[in-house]
């Protein structure tokens, strides 16, 4: 994958900024596995990471995640970090949320396409990385040691998917402040 050497300075930029706020932040650190299907033109199943960042003096989590889409025709791998907002609601084990975030997603095709010598198609590519938007729904069910989650997670862009998943989040910490989801205790 290469990006272009201004959106890979700003990709290091957030990276630095972010490890630098979890240094004096003290955050709540989740991590899981998730997997689930896009659809776009077709279903593919998909696989990946999950990561939930949530912070003492703001109402957002930061959730990077990582996807491995099973695609016949291409390979495509897609980098998210959203903020997700848990919603109040009075349930003590149930978790909502909803979040808003930008996406990487690189691909390859697997049969490349010959040029044709066209003014039809001038930006057509066979391999490359696409800026996108993320639109995400779902809830987080805490339990003890492992917490499930399902989500919904529209794209916006260029791969404009909608992603219905699930995973499993685990607490890398034993603070109390913060439920297995990440969310505030209560």
């Amino acid at each position: 994958m290469q990006l272009p050497s201004a959106l890979a300075s700003w990709w290091l930029i957030l990276l630095i900024l972010l490890l630098s706020g979890l240094s004096w932040a003290d955050p709540a650190v989740r991590i899981g596995s998730r997997g689930g299907v896009e659809h776009q033109g077709g279903v593919d199943p998909y696989v990946g990471a999950d990561l939930r960042l949530s912070f003492p003096l703001s109402p957002l989590t930061i959730n990077p995640t990582f996807d491995y889409v099973f695609d016949e025709k291409m390979t495509l791998y897609r980098l998210s970090v959203n903020a997700l907002y848990y919603l109040p609601v009075p349930l003590r084990r149930f978790a909502p949320y909803v979040g808003i975030g930008v996406n990487v997603t690189s691909f390859s095709l697997k049969e490349k396409t010959p040029p044709v010598p066209s003014s039809d198609s001038p930006g057509a590519d066979d391999n490359g990385a696409r800026l996108g938007m993320n639109l995400a729904a779902g809830a987080c069910l805490d339990l003890p040691v492992i917490s499930p989650f399902v989500e919904i997670v529209k794209g916006i862009g260029e791969f404009d998917p909608l992603s219905v998943g699930a995973g499993l989040l685990v607490a890398l910490d034993g603070d109390q402040r913060w439920t297995g989801c990440g969310r505030r205790s209560r």
